[in-house]
Parts: C-alpha cells; structure tokens; sequence
C-alpha cells in the first residue's frame, strides 16, 4: 500500500468492471432469477435507468470535493465526527462484503471441485493471497486485473458461443407474462450491484485523469451488459423455472459445453474465471475497507488491514449452512448494501449542496462589499 499512487479512468473502470462483474455473476443472478424469472432481464433494464439518474448524484458530489479524499473533505468542512459517523460503517459495509464475496467462492469451490479439502486451509490461503496483493499499490492491483480480465472475457465469450446449438430464444416469450411486479421485485438485485461503482467516488484522489459523467454511464452500462449475458444464457439454455432453481446457473451453463463429438468437461476453464474475478473483487474491497478510513501511517494500514483479513476469515469459518448464507445475502446483506451507498450518496450530495451555497453566499458578499459606493 503505497503512500503516492494513483492510476487512470481506464484502469479503475476495468478494476470495477472486475469486482462488481463478478457479484452480478455469482450473486446477483441466482436471486434474479428467482424474483422475475423471465423477465429478470427486464429488471436489468429498468435497474440501469435508475443508476443512470443516481450518476448524476456522483457527478455533483465529485465535482464539489475533488481532488480531495471524499471523507477527508467532509472532515475539513463538517467537522471530524461526522466524517466518523459515515467513515466507520462504510469500511464495515466493505468488510461484510468481503467476507460474502469469500463465502459465496468457498461454497462453489466446495459444490464443484474440491469437496473435502478443508474450508479452513482454502480461506486461509486466498485471503493471504489478496492481501499480499492489497500490500503492493493500487497501480499494481490495476495491472493484474488487465491481464486476468482480458482472459475472463475471452472465456466469457467462448461459452457464449459455443452454447449457441443448445439457446432457444423462444424460452423469453411471452413478456411480462405476470405484469409488471416481477420486473420490480428483481430491480434490488442488480442495483446491489450497480451502486457499488460509487468506489470511483472513494477513489477520486487517486485518479490522475478527469472522472466524467460519461465514464460513469459507461461503467453502468458495461456491468448491464455483463449481468444480462449470462442471464438471458441461463433462460434461454435451462427456461426461467429450470434457471431460477440452480444454484450457480452461471457454472451451470459451462457444464453445457461441448466442441464436436470429443470435446466435452471444459468447464475447468470456469474455475479461472471465478477465482481470478473473485482475487480482484476481495483486494478491492479490503483496499477500499482501509482507504476509506483515510489513515496515513503505513504500519496503521498494515496492521488494519490484517486485523480485517482475520476478520473476513473467521466470519468465514463460522459454520453456516450453504442455504442459510444464500437466504441471509437475498434478505439482508444486498438490501442493506443497495439501501445504504444511496442513502449514503444522498447524504453526501446534501453536503456538497451546503458547501456550495456557504461558497456562493461569500462570494456574493465579497462581490458587495468590493463595489464601490457611488456618491450623489
């Protein structure tokens, strides 16, 4: 974690598409499927009209604290306790989320190839592995995943089209079969996924470039894309009742995969995929768990750091069942995590608004008494 790093829209964008990419992948899908069922990719749609507008909201908080740190800003003008109040709980929010991610990798890896290896010995060695990562820079971070992603998306691309004798597009007929209630009802979940590009807003201070409006629609649009892929796949391939009963229908369709009469099993490609996506995401987000809480020593980083990497592996160690996970994250853990980043953007935007009316107001005062008196 060095002191002076940063690195460009680009970079970050990729790193986001990365993180949030694989939420929408592993996590966002399943619960999806099970809440719109056929018109879940509806919900994708309607999700991103939604995020397009909370854009907007980012824009006008970053164009009031940049180049400044967010927290750091809201420090300097509010007062150091309400910079507290927001900073504590948004590196929590980060953790838990660490700690899902972690859960939902350990689970699959359980499911699909390594049934009895000790779930101890696989968290304990992905977790050093991330924060070996996270202890380097965050232009290191950026250039591992420009060279993991680009092989996410060959993959990615290859089961797409390899899967194409077994699509029957007719599977996503007729639309809005219930109405419209589905279509809303499954909007939670991806917006779970979309409001965590709010990291570009924790990370401003360590972009060298211009962060614009249009590279947020961008990275919005993107990460749509990438959710109603593998979705559409999973309805077309499997039908939306089949679709919404696996557990990973992502892995699922990998399973389809055969090249002639020879070829078949090549979802081993699938694992890199996954544990590739899912080594960015956990060092992203225990990066930004520590960034966010602005410290400035390196030991206090270091050793923050390692306390939240315990953290996450305890969490991780306790003995849950695979359902219980999967009901806790549909009914708490990615509401609370959509309903407080836009609560918290809400929050920062008003903020922003105070600032800007305190600067015009002496600015105007300042204008006035600078004029000068005209005698009669």
């Amino acid at each position: 974690m060095k002191k002076y790093d940063s690195i460009s829209i680009v970079q970050i964008s990729l790193l986001i598409i990365t993180a949030v990419g694989l939420k929408n992948h592993v996590t966002v899908i399943p619960h999806l499927l099970t809440a719109a069922k056929r018109d879940a990719w509806l919900s994708i749609l309607f999700a991103l009209a939604v995020v397009t507008l909370w854009g907007l909201l980012l824009m006008y908080v970053h164009k009031a604290t940049q180049p400044d740190n967010v927290f750091d800003w809201l420090g300097e003008h509010f007062g150091k306790a309400v910079k507290w109040i927001f900073v504590i709980p948004t590196s929590l929010v980060y953790l838990v989320l660490t700690a899902e991610t972690i859960k939902e990798m350990v689970a699959w890896t359980r499911v699909t190839y390594l049934p009895i290896t000790p779930s101890f010995l696989t968290v304990s060695l992905f977790v050093l592995l991330c924060v070996f990562l996270v202890l380097t820079s965050l232009q290191t971070m950026a250039i591992v995943n420009t060279l993991v992603l680009s092989a996410i998306l060959v993959f990615g691309y290859f089961v797409a089209f390899a899967n194409i004798p077994q699509k029957d597009f007719s599977l996503l007929l007729p639309f809005l079969e219930h109405g419209l209630d589905p279509v809303y009802n499954g909007m939670l979940y991806p917006l779970s996924g979309h409001i965590e590009v709010i990291a570009l807003l924790f990370l401003q201070h360590k972009i060298h470039n211009k962060l614009s409006y249009k590279a947020i629609v961008i990275n919005l649009i993107l990460l749509s894309y990438l959710t109603a892929g593998p979705l559409i796949g999973a309805i077309i391939e499997f039908g939306p009742l089949e679709a919404a009963r696996t557990r990973f229908p992502a892995y699922e369709e990998w399973r389809l995969v055969s090249i002639g009469r020879f070829i078949e099993h090549v979802d081993f490609l699938v694992i890199y995929q996954w544990i590739s996506g899912a080594y960015i995401r956990v060092a992203l987000l225990l990066y930004l768990s520590i960034e966010v809480l602005g410290i400035k020593k390196q030991r206090r980083k270091r050793f923050v750091l390692f306390f939240y990497a315990l953290a996450a592996i305890a969490i991780n160690l306790i003995p849950i069942s695979d359902i219980t996970i999967h009901n806790v994250i549909r009914d708490y853990t990615m509401p609370i995590n959509f309903w407080y980043f836009l609560g918290l953007s809400l929050l920062l935007s008003l903020f922003a608004f105070i600032k800007n009316r305190k600067k015009r107001r002496h600015a105007y005062v300042q204008a006035k008494e600078n004029t000068p008196v005209q005698s009669e």
